[in-house]
């Protein structure tokens, strides 16, 4: 609702800019009527299919004796993954956004884009190996 209410208002005004970046008006309803026509029957009918479908049995047994949940070790506090999970992504950008501020103060501008893109990468690299990690450690 907020994203579409604030790309409405900056298309209005790149319109009235006479913009190239703007959207048309054509392309708004054709994508709105995609979503009516295909997003939304596809959901109805996902919804009557798995309604329909037979309940899943478990292949096995559980036991009706309660075992005892051991205690999580010093470092698997929720926190303490947390503030490492999100420290190792922000370093390695932090470096890197160093070398794009540097480049920009001696006015190699033409450096930037390239260093972002790798900047980019780094970024999705790191994520998805700090994710693999913990949730490994979580298990």
């Amino acid at each position: 609702g907020v994203f579409v209410i604030m790309f409405s208002c900056l298309n209005v005004f790149l319109s009235i800019a006479g913009a190239a970046t703007a959207v048309s008006f054509l392309t708004i309803v054709v994508l709105f009527l995609l979503w009516v026509c295909v997003s939304a029957p596809l959901v109805f009918v996902g919804a009557f299919l798995g309604l329909k479908a037979p309940v899943i049995e478990v292949p096995t047994k559980t036991n009706q004796i309660a075992r005892i949940v051991p205690e999580n070790p010093w470092h698997m506090n929720p926190m303490l993954t947390m503030l490492m999970g999100g420290i190792l992504p922000f370093g390695s950008v932090c470096i890197e956004l160093a070398f794009i501020m540097s480049a920009l103060w001696l006015h190699q501008i033409y450096y930037v884009m390239g260093f972002l893109l790798a900047v980019l990468a780094i970024l999705a690299a790191t994520c998805a190996q700090v994710s693999i990690v913990l949730c490994y450690l979580q298990l």
